[in-house]
């Protein structure tokens, strides 16, 4: 194999594939990437068994072949090349030697293995099809990851839920104690049943690809593939099936609260410093149209309170409880000016949502049962 290469598309394409190659493997193959060159197209690829991840770039063809190499070594020869001057790169691969030189003196040797030794991507050929711009995954991305569970006991907690219905997309994440549902209008994707998709596998795409791309997303019984942009994303699934989260969210409420996003969030950050260091847990008292919010950790005897004028639509006063740190959490992830906060009681499942148009998520967060003084 012999080709040439520009660093800066090389120095990329490494990178986007260097985050499929595990930290610590008992298989040594998987410390290397595949190199394969067809033509004028260098293909890396790299991957841990449950995620991999394929680069296509443009080279300078010589001859074709394939060889496997350690991928952190390749990695951190390219990345210190940092002379401005090096702006080519050529490889030369013989009985699985791999010689890179950058220059008339500049030159590295890495000794590679046999490209058939790398285990073979799965084909994801039949199944449902997808398309996504990357903006339109970036956002269902951001409204739900945050909520999913690292919990070994309850695997599917472990990703994201990506179903259709009623023309529309929907990306949902919970960990039993916070859920976030986001979804966007695809009149003609039609998924024939709900997935569960690894996080990591989101977050390496939104990674590898330009702002502007489409994505082709393939998902069969086993496996989801992300294409785009020469950058192809192969994970497999989180069996299922995954919990009726329907059935946790309430359809009606006793109780509402508005308020202004802003104004919470910096009451809540400013109490949440004296809150127990386990729980996190602060106070949310109404009465009327004003909102006390406290927090205190006996164990170290210290106590805050804040309080913020709010528009609250229920009977008489009502406290309750939650991990401050959680509500911040996703109090940040409102844009919008207001904020509503829609309960039932104090041990009752409380929904968040954004006030104003095209605001299309939901936030849940179960409360913390207060221990009365």
């Amino acid at each position: 194999m012999k080709f040439q290469v520009t660093k800066s598309a090389l120095q990329d394409a490494l990178q986007s594939a260097l985050s499929a190659v595990p930290n610590k493997s008992t298989l040594q193959i998987l410390n290397n990437f595949s190199l394969r060159l067809e033509g004028n197209f260098l293909e890396i690829s790299a991957t841990d068994l449950d995620l991999g991840i394929r680069v296509q770039i443009e080279v300078q063809g010589e001859r074709d072949g394939a060889v496997v190499v350690n991928a952190r070594k390749l990695s951190e020869q390219i990345k210190s090349l940092v002379d401005p001057k090096i702006t080519m790169i050529s490889f030369d691969v013989q009985d699985y030697l791999t010689t890179i030189r950058w220059s008339d003196k500049g030159k590295a040797t890495i000794t590679g293995f046999d490209a058939s030794d790398f285990p073979p991507f799965p084909e994801v050929t039949e199944g449902d099809t997808l398309q996504l711009g990357k903006g339109e995954l970036a956002f269902l991305a951001d409204k739900t990851l945050f909520a999913t569970s690292n919990d070994t006991t309850r695997m599917t907690l472990n990703g994201v839920f990506l179903e259709t219905k009623e023309g529309k997309l929907t990306m949902v994440a919970t960990d039993g104690h916070r859920l976030g549902r986001a979804f966007i209008d695809q009149e003609n994707a039609t998924l024939s049943r709900g997935v569960i998709i690894p996080p990591k596998a989101i977050q390496h795409v939104l990674r590898a690809i330009s702002n502007d791309a489409t994505l082709e997303i393939h998902i069969s019984s086993t496996h989801v593939l992300f294409s785009s942009d020469g950058v192809q994303v192969i994970s497999k699934l989180i069996e299922g099936p995954y919990p009726k989260y329907e059935n946790v969210i309430p359809l009606k409420f006793e109780r509402t609260v508005q308020a202004n996003t802003t104004d919470l969030l910096n009451k809540i950050r400013s109490v949440i410093s004296m809150a127990n260091a386990r729980t996190r847990q602060i106070r949310l008292q109404f009465e009327g149209n004003q909102l006390d919010l406290s927090a205190n950790d006996p164990n170290v005897g210290g106590d805050s309170t804040e309080a913020l004028a709010v528009t609250h639509n229920g009977e008489g006063s009502f406290s309750i409880g939650f991990n401050g740190q959680y509500l911040s959490e996703i109090l940040g992830m409102c844009p919008s000016e207001e904020v509503l906060l829609k309960m039932n009681s104090p041990v009752g499942a409380c929904i968040i949502e954004p006030v104003g148009e095209g605001l299309d998520f939901t936030f849940l967060l179960m409360p913390l049962r207060l221990v009365d003084d």
